[in-house]
């Protein structure tokens, strides 16, 4: 199951607009390709036409959007390296806790400096923009809001359950795994994905949030740092099942099963670009 949970892409109020379309497009890994940026480029534009924003205007919001992508694309680079790491951690014998820690540290320093250029950009492309614009915008997002609600979500979840376990079936066959594995294997998936999908039940209120803290005069830092908060909170609790998960897999394959996974993965990387 690929990664990413998937930070969005904010810019401002306009680039809370790409937030769903453009955060799967960015977690796909094909910003090389230059999909991601213009989907979400897209998506901001249509907001700055409803909002009849100025060339100045849209200057600015475009250059947070581009700052924004130059992180992504910096952080990116450095996942290829991270992905070999953890390969070779497991197909060590015993899990090494402490370096997988530490790359776990890695990987969440890295998102804290997404997050951390997102909110700059949405701070920018606010400043951007008139009072006015603001509540238009906002009444504009809420018109065009992406389908987060809980029961939109719960409705998605039958769908990449059966992705995740044609997955894992798929893995499974390849590494000719026994009926006693399969099931240690599936239970621990179970477990994992369910950890996630709750972690993302609650993004109708983010969403409603992040729209009342852009229309104000000014954005406040506070309410900023506890949104965030929360959103590593639960990131911290999917980590958890993830790395359980991970665990119980491992110790249900032998070497040689682990082997083959590894093997796989790796060529599923180079086959997609790292």
């Amino acid at each position: 199951m690929k990664r990413r949970s998937k930070i969005a892409i904010g810019l401002a109020g306009a680039l809370l607009a790409a937030l769903a379309a453009g955060g799967a497009a960015l977690a796909s890994g094909r910003m090389h390709e230059g999909f991601a940026k213009q989907r979400v480029t897209r998506h901001i534009d249509a907001a700055l036409d409803a909002v009849a924003a100025n060339a100045a205007q849209r200057d600015a919001v475009h250059a947070a959007r581009d700052h924004v992508f130059a992180t992504f694309e910096e952080t990116h680079r450095g996942q290829r390296a991270e992905i070999d790491q953890a390969l070779t951690l497991w197909q060590a014998d015993r899990l090494d806790t402490v370096k997988l820690g530490e790359l776990r540290a890695q990987h969440q320093a890295a998102a804290k400096k997404t997050g951390d250029a997102v909110v700059q950009a949405i701070t920018d492309a606010h400043d951007a923009l008139t009072a006015a614009q603001r509540t238009k915008l906002a009444d504009y997002l809420r018109a065009h809001r992406p389908p987060v609600d809980a029961k939109s979500v719960d409705g998605m979840k039958p769908f990449f359950k059966h992705m995740v376990n044609e997955r894992v079936d798929d893995m499974l066959d390849q590494v000719s795994a026994r009926a006693d594995q399969r099931d240690k294997v599936h239970a621990a998936v179970e477990r994992a994905f369910t950890a996630i999908a709750a972690g993302v039940g609650d993004h109708a209120a983010h969403f409603d949030e992040a729209i009342a803290l852009f229309s104000a005069d000014r954005i406040d830092p506070a309410k900023v740092q506890a949104l965030e908060g929360q959103r590593q909170a639960r990131m911290q609790q999917m980590g958890d099942a993830v790395m359980s998960a991970l665990t119980d897999v491992h110790d249900t394959l032998d070497a040689g099963q682990r082997k083959t996974v590894a093997d796989l993965i790796r060529k599923h990387h180079g086959r997609h670009g790292g």
